[in-house]
């Protein structure tokens, strides 16, 4: 990609609608809390992925799924990648809700410029 050339730019077919990003209060009395009135639509990319721990104890579990989606800058609540992650979760146009577990910042690294925000997100429920 070329000075100017975002993810988005080079791939805009692959730009999914529907995904939302939302406060998120933890483990209060009700259990994980997402705030539906503080919901904003984004656009996002989505690259899937899974991981395992080989050999785990017998009662753990070993498969995860982890889901890393390249979300615009400027559709964000805030670029403070630890707010991220300690205060929003997402949701998907199909009604799950995900935490936000990484966050890393995608900046042009020609010209300084944020170009996209990486979430690594994994599914903690249905909305």
């Amino acid at each position: 990609m070329g000075i100017g050339t975002t993810v988005f730019d080079a791939f805009p077919f692959a730009i999914e609608q529907g995904w939302q990003i939302a406060q998120m209060a933890y483990s209060t009395v009700l259990g994980n809390d997402v705030d539906g009135d503080t919901a904003i639509n984004i656009d996002v990319i989505v690259d899937e992925g899974s991981n395992t721990d080989p050999n785990p104890s017998p009662s753990a579990q070993n498969i995860r799924s982890d889901t890393l989606l390249y979300v615009r800058p400027n559709q964000l609540p805030t670029l403070d990648t630890a707010t991220l992650t300690a205060d929003y979760s997402m949701l998907d146009p199909n009604g799950k809700t995900y935490a936000i577990i990484d966050a890393g910042i995608g900046k042009n690294q020609e010209t300084g410029v944020i170009e996209h925000v990486e979430l690594k997100i994994r599914q903690i429920g249905e909305a």
